[in-house]
């Protein structure tokens, strides 16, 4: 028989509750924001963002994917400066890059 004073429960109960108004729309966004980050329940971002102060929302699929092609591409351009083996079409693909890039952190 397990000592009792060791085991802990798997889930805390939570029994306690917060209220407070918000607009429809800072509704929306925070559901969003919660969706977005990957919580599927808003109560548990709210709590994590309440408790620990950030969550970093976690990028889609596609978005990753493009951001591993852009990484990729940078990585064989910067492989040709090192080498001195630049191409005139790197400078092109280049800027096209810096400017997918800032598309994304507008």
């Amino acid at each position: 028989m397990p000592d009792e004073s060791t085991t802990e429960p798997t889930e805390t109960n939570r029994d306690e509750v917060l209220r407070f108004r918000v607009t429809a729309r800072e509704k929306q966004d925070i559901e969003a924001r919660s969706k977005a980050a990957g919580f599927k329940k808003t109560s548990d971002y709210l709590r994590t963002i309440g408790l620990a102060g950030e969550v970093k929302e976690v990028l889609p699929a596609e978005l990753r994917k493009q951001l591993v092609g852009i990484g990729t591409n940078l990585n064989q351009i910067a492989r040709r400066v090192q080498s001195s083996t630049l191409y005139a079409t790197d400078e092109k693909t280049l800027h096209q890059l810096v400017a997918t890039i800032r598309q994304y952190l507008v």
